[in-house]
């Protein structure tokens, strides 16, 4: 709780020497959209939107093929997924803060990642938990003076102060006019960086028989140049539960070439099957997608389908039998599913379902933050 005085009494502080329109009842959670996941696919992979390169090699195979069968393989034949990494946060409007003819709006996040590993026998345990307490406040709203306070006030507190006007990757595909919409692309970028430092710390623990899987993209550059530069670069593979839905992808060459929407592309994509690998970036990461589920009690074709990314240093086509056995140990990680517990069970590996709870329990109620929570 030391982190909520320290917020109430920079609320307290401020609200000395300016005007305050608080939020009803002190605090009012902000609701995180399920759709903004394929929003930061689509931020991360803007400028590449057709792709055309198949950077697998299989030299038992005379041509590459658009769909390979990956059945499961089981922990108890092969152990391959050691360490699941997941982020999640909730956050709340406080309220604006009226400065003369300037105003900003002042948020609250609590943003935590939390590492899972799991044993021989199915048991996890939490490796690393970190949870941050963010208060987000737009600088160029605020005087020199009023930025230049919330910035020492922070420093002697548990209280990480973040800059909703700041320029980032994430945030960067909403509107810089409303800056209160803006807040959970910002949070979501500060989730994502912890994300990397975390990354970063697990790194030296894997090994090719203890690879770990990220909620999420690769393409988040913090996360990519850790690992484009690094032995074990390829030991983390992304697994994104939403995604883009504007891709192209061209398979073949020649007059023959076919020109494929990704609905069409997963489509026709069978249960315990993936697609062809792709590049993007240059061959930086490399990407495809695993059919996790049947579609016969599934709504549209894209749901039960899950994009793998897997970062790739050498830049060169990565071996078939690499991609084969990361997605068939993937399919096997689709059970159990928390059916009823969250709208993306079809989607979801359940290691990683873990983890995000680990993560939400850690993190202060609604109610909690409410009560303790005001201007005045």
């Amino acid at each position: 709780m030391r982190a909520l005085q320290d917020l109430r009494h920079i609320l307290k502080t401020i609200a000395q020497d300016v005007e305050v329109l608080p939020a009803v009842g002190g605090a009012v959670e902000d609701l995180e959209h399920p759709d903004f996941e394929e929003r930061e696919d689509q931020a991360l992979n803007e400028g590449e939107k057709v792709f055309e390169t198949i950077f697998e090699r299989d030299p038992a195979a005379s041509a590459p093929r658009l769909y390979r069968p990956v059945p499961p393989v089981s922990r108890a034949e092969h152990h391959l997924f050691r360490y699941f990494l997941d982020g999640s946060f909730r956050s709340y409007f406080l309220g604006t803060v009226l400065e003369n003819e300037r105003e900003s709006p002042v948020h609250y996040a609590q943003i935590g990642v939390c590492v899972l590993t799991r044993k021989d026998d199915g048991s996890v345990r939490r490796e690393m938990l970190r949870v941050d307490n963010v208060l987000l406040a737009g600088k160029q709203r605020l005087s020199e003076t009023l930025w230049a306070k919330l910035e020492r006030l922070a420093r002697n507190s548990a209280i990480k102060l973040v800059d909703l006007t700041e320029k980032d990757i994430i945030s960067g595909v909403l509107s810089d006019f409303d800056l209160r919409n803006k807040a959970g692309g910002k949070i979501r970028y500060t989730m994502r960086t912890l994300e990397a430092e975390m990354i970063a710390a697990i790194l030296p623990r894997l090994a090719a028989e203890r690879r770990m899987i990220l909620d999420g993209s690769l393409l988040f550059n913090p996360i990519l140049t850790q690992l484009s530069g690094s032995d074990c670069g390829q030991l983390v593979i992304g697994v994104s539960k939403n995604f883009r839905k504007d891709p192209q992808f061209v398979f073949g060459r020649g007059p023959r070439a076919e020109r494929r929407s990704v609905y069409k592309l997963l489509a026709d994509l069978q249960a315990e099957h993936r697609t062809a690998a792709f590049s993007a970036r240059g061959g930086k990461v490399v990407f495809w997608y695993v059919r996790l589920r049947e579609q016969t009690h599934l709504d549209y074709p894209l749901m039960g389908v899950v994009k793998v990314e897997l970062a790739n240093p050498s830049q060169e086509p990565v071996p078939s039998d690499l991609i084969d056995e990361i997605s068939r140990a993937l399919t096997a990680e689709r059970s159990v599913t928390p059916h009823g517990q969250d709208r993306r069970w079809h989607a979801h590996l359940y290691p990683i379902f873990l983890a995000e709870r680990a993560v939400k329990e850690s993190l202060l109620s609604r109610e909690a933050v409410q009560q303790f929570l005001k201007w005045r």
